[in-house]
């Protein structure tokens, strides 16, 4: 009897604790990829590359290239970021880059022809936006494209993480 009072209490303040615990936040994948304009799309994407059409947005016109398969950054290279709302009611964000996203961006942007190529952002599955940069990148950047629910999970995730 005395044993089953002491585990009764204890399954009683699993249940408590485990019950009022919020559940895990949803976790947020962005990617940052070199392309280049699909010249031709009738042949097969060379090696570590893939082909991708995209819809277009507010900024950027519907095109087809080709993305590399390895990602230029991710959103762990995001130190801080600020949303602002586009007239389309799409998200653009201003990012803040760690130290290891600015020297990446510091050696894409060395060889200028590089700012007038295409990079593509990929959010989870979905990309977000295919634009060039157009100028050099220190440690803060612009990425635009991503829904509003988009923002706020990358938000949540940037401060949790």
């Amino acid at each position: 009897m005395i044993r089953s009072l002491r585990i009764v209490p204890f399954v009683a303040l699993l249940v408590v604790v485990g019950g009022g615990c919020a559940p895990q936040d949803e976790g947020i994948e962005l990617q940052f990829f070199t392309a280049t304009y699909d010249t031709a799309p009738e042949a097969p994407p060379p090696e570590g590359w893939q082909r991708v059409s995209f819809e277009g947005n507010l900024r950027s016109r519907p095109v087809a290239v080709l993305v590399s398969d390895e990602p230029l950054l991710t959103g762990w290279n995001i130190v801080a970021l600020r949303v602002a709302e586009e007239t389309d009611g799409s998200r653009a964000i201003s990012i803040r880059l760690n130290a290891y996203g600015q020297q990446k961006m510091k050696a894409y942007g060395a060889d200028e022809a590089r700012l007038k190529a295409p990079l593509a952002l990929r959010i989870d599955e979905r990309w977000a936006d295919v634009s060039p940069l157009l100028s050099t990148v220190t440690d803060r950047m612009t990425l635009y494209g991503l829904t509003a629910k988009e923002a706020e999970r990358l938000e949540q995730w940037i401060e949790v993480r």
